[in-house]
């Protein structure tokens, strides 16, 4: 009886430990965590308005609950972290409201962004994103805390092209290894130009949509490089910005 009163004492403890380790206070009463699901020491959504002709990005952010489970909606707000955000508060709109639907662990929020002034064409401007806390929700797990936007006019490596899904099936960057190759900004724009051709745009990360336009580019570029009149005038064939190598897409089909 002694040893399983330990084991019990020492199991609270790190538990205990745990929670305060993650800067998360105890599981208790009404009281939820509500955090964003990408670690802000890692990861970040970048937008380029050069993908959205519109001049509106409208992101869905993915929030994780924690804590007491919902029987009912639970209201909570966003705000942008004054020390770290440069986007212009007139080139965003924050919900003045979210609701986190009861009964699940994930949901979403609606952040919308406008092309409004004329410096997102010379760079980057950052929105960091909050959940604010009141005596019923709280912040989760302190990794999560902020969700990290950058925002321009200007071609940008988008997301999608640049991680590593580091999933059990797919451990390495899926785009870059099966379908576009290597990133370069003239093959992303020529990438975009067959997605105008269609009057199509990307949202997110839809993978049966970058394979389709992925072989339309591939296929755009052997026609322009069996062309006789490019061959003749030297364009063909057609190279990367660094002119390091020919132009590839490695995409099957």
């Amino acid at each position: 009886m002694k040893k399983v009163y330990i084991l019990s004492v020492i199991l609270i403890l790190f538990v205990f430990g745990a929670c305060s380790e993650k800067g998360i206070e105890m599981f208790s009463g009404d009281l939820v965590y509500i955090s964003f699901t990408k670690d802000a020491s890692a990861d970040s959504m970048v937008y380029s308005f050069k993908t959205y002709p519109n001049g509106e990005i409208v992101a869905q952010v993915p929030v994780r609950l924690r804590g007491h489970w919902l029987t009912e909606s639970r209201e909570f707000t966003v705000s942008a972290y004054p020390d770290s955000t440069t986007l212009p508060e007139t080139a965003y709109e924050l919900p003045t409201k979210c609701e986190f639907a009861p009964g699940q662990e994930l949901d979403t929020i609606e952040i919308k962004f406008f092309n409004n002034f004329e410096d997102l064409k010379n760079k980057s401007y950052r929105l960091f994103l909050q959940i604010n806390e009141t005596d019923r929700v709280k912040q989760g797990e302190y990794a999560y805390r902020i969700a990290k936007f950058y925002v321009s006019d200007k071609l940008e490596i988008p997301e999608w092209w640049s991680r590593n899904d580091n999933t059990e099936s797919y451990p390495y960057n899926v785009v870059e290894l099966m379908y576009l190759g290597k990133y370069s900004e003239k093959k992303y724009q020529l990438f975009l130009e067959r997605l105008a051709e269609d009057g199509a745009s990307l949202e997110g990360d839809d993978m049966v949509m970058i394979r389709k336009y992925a072989l339309r580019l591939k296929y755009w570029l052997e026609d322009f490089n069996n062309d006789p009149a490019n061959i003749a005038s030297g364009a063909a064939p057609m190279w990367d910005e660094d002119n390091n190598q020919p132009m590839q897409v490695p995409v099957a089909g």
